[in-house]
Protein backbone atom coordinates (compact mmCIF):
# COMPACT_ATOMS: atom_id res chain seq x y z
CA UNK A 1 0.00 0.00 0.00
CA UNK A 2 1.40 3.42 -0.84
CA UNK A 3 2.49 5.82 1.88
CA UNK A 4 0.22 8.47 0.34
CA UNK A 5 -2.83 6.27 0.87
CA UNK A 6 -1.82 5.53 4.45
CA UNK A 7 -1.16 9.22 5.16
CA UNK A 8 -4.75 10.05 4.16
CA UNK A 9 -5.98 7.94 7.10
CA UNK A 10 -4.11 10.01 9.70
CA UNK A 11 -6.49 11.62 12.20
CA UNK A 12 -9.47 9.50 11.14
CA UNK A 13 -11.31 7.72 13.94
CA UNK A 14 -13.96 5.07 14.43
CA UNK A 15 -15.74 3.03 17.10
CA UNK A 16 -14.30 -0.31 18.19
CA UNK A 17 -16.53 -3.29 17.46
CA UNK A 18 -14.95 -5.53 20.09
CA UNK A 19 -12.12 -5.93 22.58
CA UNK A 20 -9.43 -7.20 20.20
CA UNK A 21 -6.29 -5.10 19.69
CA UNK A 22 -6.25 -5.84 15.96
CA UNK A 23 -8.92 -5.57 13.32
CA UNK A 24 -9.90 -4.22 9.93
CA UNK A 25 -11.58 -0.93 9.03
CA UNK A 26 -12.73 0.68 5.79
CA UNK A 27 -11.48 4.26 5.38
CA UNK A 28 -12.04 6.33 2.23
CA UNK A 29 -13.08 3.26 0.24
CA UNK A 30 -10.10 1.04 1.14
CA UNK A 31 -9.75 -1.68 3.76
CA UNK A 32 -6.91 -1.39 6.30
CA UNK A 33 -5.63 -3.62 9.08
CA UNK A 34 -5.17 -1.77 12.34
CA UNK A 35 -3.54 -2.35 15.71
CA UNK A 36 -4.37 -0.62 19.01
CA UNK A 37 -1.10 0.47 20.62
CA UNK A 38 -2.27 1.79 24.02
CA UNK A 39 -4.21 -1.03 25.67
CA UNK A 40 -7.24 -3.16 24.94
CA UNK A 41 -10.35 -1.41 23.65
CA UNK A 42 -13.82 -2.06 24.97
CA UNK A 43 -16.69 -2.38 22.47
CA UNK A 44 -17.74 1.15 21.49
CA UNK A 45 -14.44 2.86 22.38
CA UNK A 46 -13.32 5.52 19.92
CA UNK A 47 -10.10 4.58 18.08
CA UNK A 48 -7.96 7.26 16.38
CA UNK A 49 -5.34 6.64 13.67
CA UNK A 50 -2.04 8.20 14.82
CA UNK A 51 0.57 6.44 12.65
CA UNK A 52 1.14 3.52 10.31
CA UNK A 53 3.65 0.85 9.38
CA UNK A 54 4.10 -0.83 6.02
CA UNK A 55 1.36 -3.31 6.97
CA UNK A 56 -1.12 -1.66 9.33
CA UNK A 57 -2.54 1.48 10.87
CA UNK A 58 -1.57 2.23 14.45
CA UNK A 59 -4.48 3.50 16.53
CA UNK A 60 -5.03 4.69 20.09
CA UNK A 61 -8.10 4.75 22.29
CA UNK A 62 -9.39 8.33 22.46
CA UNK A 63 -12.88 8.58 23.93
CA UNK A 64 -12.76 12.41 23.88
CA UNK A 65 -13.67 12.38 20.16
CA UNK A 66 -17.26 12.78 18.95
CA UNK A 67 -19.08 11.09 16.08
CA UNK A 68 -20.25 14.35 14.53
CA UNK A 69 -16.66 15.33 13.63
CA UNK A 70 -15.79 15.23 9.90
CA UNK A 71 -12.99 12.68 10.56
CA UNK A 72 -15.38 10.09 12.04
CA UNK A 73 -15.60 6.87 9.98
CA UNK A 74 -18.46 4.37 10.36
CA UNK A 75 -16.76 1.00 11.00
CA UNK A 76 -18.81 -1.58 9.13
Amino acid sequence: MSDYQMEKTMGKFFRSKGSKVTGIVRILGSWYDYKVVNGSPEPGDMLEVIDFTSRELLVVINNNLEERDVNYIVNL
